[in-house]
C-alpha cells in the first residue's frame, strides 16, 4: 500500500487558519444580543421614571332610599359605616325610619359638614378633632377655599355634642390661680359677642377699632399657623400649654412666623379687614382641648 504525502506550504496553512477564525467571529457577532444606544437607554429610563401614577378618586357621598323592613344598623352595615355616622350626616334623622326616606350615605365613618359663612378648614379640624390635611385630602381640595353650602366629609370626625347646657357650663369662670393669666389681645369695642347668632355658634368675640391697631399674643405660646385662612383672611394661630389655642383673624398683616415662640403681650399683628369682614376688627377665639370657650372666661 502506498501512502500519498501532501506537503503544505506554511503560508497556506496560516492563511487557512485566519480565514476560519474570521468566519467564527462573524457568526458569533451575528448571534450576539444587540446593544441599546446610551441615548435610548436614558430616554427609556426617564420615561419609566416620570410616568404619572393613576390619580386616586375622591370617595363620593351617596343617597340611599329606605326599603321596607330596613333598619339604621342594617343600612350602616351595608355601607361599612356606623349608626353615629348615619345620624351625623342626616340632621333630621330620628330613632325610626320609614320606607321611602332618603338618607345621606358618607363614603366612610365620619361626619358631614355644611360650610357656612366664615367657615374654615381650621375651624372644622378643631371642631371635629381631625387634622386639616385629612379633611382636605378626603375632599380632593387643593386649596382652602370654601363655598357657602358646600358639603365637606370629615373622615373619623364625631358630631360635636355642644348644647346650650354645655355652653352654659363653658361660660363658668375658670380658676385664675390654676392657669397662667391671659391678656387682652387688643383695644377695641365689642362688636359681636361669643355665642349663638342666626342659629349658629359664633366661636369668638369681635373687637372693632381702627385699621393698624396693634394685636398682641393673649398668652405665651408657639405660633402654629400664619397666613390666609379662608373667611378669616390673614390669620395667626397660637398654641399654649394646658390645651389652650388662640386665633386672631381678619388681620391687616402679621409680624410673626410659624413655630415662633411668643410671650404674652408681644405684638404679633395689626388689625385689618381681610377675609369675610365688614370693617376693621379682630376676630379672637379661645379653645380649650379643641372646644371653643367664651374668651371672657379667661381674659382679665
Amino acid at each position: 500500500m502506498k501512502f500519498i504525502t501532501v506537503t503544505c506550504h506554511p503560508k497556506f496553512v496560516w492563511g487557512l487558519i485566519g480565514v476560519m477564525t474570521l468566519g467564527v467571529l462573524v457568526i458569533g457577532l451575528e448571534f450576539m444580543p444587540k446593544a441599546v444606544p446610551i441615548e435610548q437607554a436614558k430616554m427609556a429610563e426617564q420615561t419609566e421614571t416620570i410616568t404619572p401614577k393613576p390619580r386616586t378618586e375622591v370617595a363620593k357621598i351617596k343617597m340611599h332610599t329606605v326599603q321596607d323592613g330596613e333598619t339604621l344598623s342594617g343600612i350602616a352595615e351595608k355601607y361599612g359605616i356606623d349608626v353615629d355616622t348615619l345620624q351625623g350626616a342626616n340632621d333630621n334623622l330620628g330613632p325610626e325610619i320609614h320606607q321611602g326616606d332618603q338618607l345621606v350615605i358618607l363614603p366612610g365613618k365620619g361626619v358631614l359638614h355644611i360650610a357656612d359663612v366664615g367657615d374654615t378648614f381650621w375651624r372644622m379640624a378643631s371642631l371635629y378633632g381631625v387634622s386639616v390635611a385629612t379633611i382636605m385630602n378626603a375632599n380632593g381640595k387643593a386649596n382652602e377655599e370654601l363655598l357657602v353650602g358646600e358639603k365637606i366629609f370629615v373622615p373619623g370626625g364625631k358630631k360635636p355634642q355642644t348644647t346650650e347646657r354645655q355652653l352654659a357650663r363653658a361660660d363658668e369662670p375658670v380658676s385664675r390661680g390654676s392657669v397662667e393669666r391671659f391678656v387682652w389681645p387688643t383695644v377695641g369695642e365689642l362688636s359681636s359677642p361669643f355665642g349663638y347668632r342666626w342659629g349658629r355658634l359664633h366661636a369668638g368675640i369681635d373687637l372693632a377699632n381702627d385699621a393698624g391697631t396693634v394685636i398682641r399674643a393673649a398668652r405665651t405660646g408657639r405660633v402654629s399657623y400664619v397666613g390666609w385662612y379662608s373667611g378669616y383672611g390673614n390669620t395667626v394661630v397660637i398654641e399654649h400649654d394646658q390645651g389652650y389655642v388662640t386665633l386672631y383673624g381678619h388681620l391687616r398683616d402679621y409680624i410673626v412666623g410659624n413655630n415662633q415662640y411668643v410671650k404674652a403681650g408681644q405684638i404679633i399683628a395689626h388689625m385689618g379687614s381681610t377675609g369675610d369682614s365688614t370693617g376693621p376688627h379682630l376676630h379672637f377665639e379661645v379653645q380649650k382641648n379643641g372646644t371653643p370657650i367664651n374668651p371672657y372666661n379667661v381674659l382679665p
